[in-house]
């Protein structure tokens, strides 16, 4: 009997030490890695430690102004996904501009009732904004079903005379996060320990983000600057057929003619290049360089795109880091401004060019 108990006792120790060995293994691990910011890094269970950015941060107040309905009058009705739904791009834009905004949620927004709806149609914005993420370019518009419209569309006028821009957005700079308890995830640690074990004997990416490497590692602040982190749905677009990006470009195109189509609001079509557009050019190998110039099809079909894709490119190539955030895949407070500055300079161009 003593024996046992004594064994007992023994079992008990080992596996309490054990149990405190490996918590405090992944303590430590949690601290070394850096709290998690990044949605790449939490997909794909990277450190935030390699990916989080290191340059000091601009940061916006966000200002979606989200509603559910369209019910009264904005100057600017904008319907989008993550991109506009955060609210960081739109300060930025009535800064430039100096028109009102409201943000509908395109994935809970349906685009026919929206304009057939009795509010939209006894108070119809100057501006319709159609933001949307290039990945999800299919998924939004292939089977919408509007149809191209080939007859020439109703010019627009859009009024900003009078329209005073407003004063410079107010920023907060935000540093790289310093451990704290209240930032500790060990099960985001615990992840992190068990896939960069799973790609070490695999050499391939395990989860949901995809690694490349690039040519230089001046493009990013992060530890790792010379590896870019891609989310998977972006791979998706070397699979895409012509015809299915003709149909949602002729979708895109109808709907177009249908907010019109009222003589008083002017469409833009939003979109936000993915990440792995904007760096193609830099990347060692050739996956994303021979994909879809899905701006340049747009335009082809005669949809109001500003070109997202060449003002942040251009950026990019001047030298400009974390235009994207690394461990991310949406923009910086830069890029955020970048994009509201061309949609802007599109539409003042539009507002001097009709009579």
């Amino acid at each position: 009997m003593v024996k046992e108990k004594s064994e007992y006792r023994t079992y008990v120790m080992v596996f309490g030490t054990t149990v405190s060995l490996f918590l405090t293994a992944l303590l430590a691990a949690a601290f070394y890695i850096q709290p998690l910011e990044g949605e790449l890094t939490r997909l794909g269970s990277y450190a935030e430690r390699d990916f989080g950015w290191n340059l000091p941060q601009k940061k916006v107040r966000e200002d979606a102004r989200l509603i559910t309905n369209y019910q009264d009058y904005s100057d600017v009705l904008i319907v989008g996904d993550s991109f506009s739904t955060n609210g960081i791009w739109q300060p930025f834009f009535r800064q430039y501009t100096g028109l009102s905004y409201v943000t509908l949620d395109i994935r809970k927004t349906s685009l026919p009732d929206l304009l057939a709806s009795k509010p939209f149609r006894a108070y119809p914005p100057k501006i319709v904004i159609l933001q949307s993420v290039e990945r999800e370019l299919l998924f939004f518009f292939k089977d919408l079903n509007f149809g191209c419209n080939d007859k020439k569309q109703q010019d627009v006028y859009i009024p900003l005379k009078g329209i005073a821009e407003q004063p410079e957005i107010g920023y907060y700079v935000e540093t790289r996060k310093t451990f704290d308890l209240r930032n500790i995830n060990l099960k985001y640690a615990a992840s992190v320990v068990v896939n960069t074990v799973i790609r070490g004997i695999s050499s391939g990416d395990s989860k949901n983000t995809n690694k490349f490497y690039l040519i230089n590692n001046t493009l990013f602040s992060n530890k790792r600057s010379g590896e870019l982190l891609i989310y998977e749905g972006d791979m998706q677009k070397s699979a895409w057929r012509n015809e299915d990006l003709a149909r949602a470009a002729c979708s895109i195109r109808g709907l177009q003619s249908r907010v019109q189509s009222n003589g008083k609001t002017f469409f833009i079509f939003m979109l936000a290049p993915d990440k792995s557009t904007a760096y193609a050019e830099f990347t060692v190998t050739p996956e994303f360089r021979n994909i879809f110039q899905s701006a340049e099809v747009l335009e082809d079909y005669g949809v109001n795109v500003p070109r997202l894709d060449l003002i942040l490119k251009a950026a990019i190539h001047s030298g400009e880091k974390d235009i994207y955030i690394p461990s991310s895949t949406h923009w910086s407070a830069r890029g955020y401004a970048l994009a509201a500055e061309g949609i802007s300079e599109f539409i003042k161009k539009r507002s001097v060019s009709s009579p």
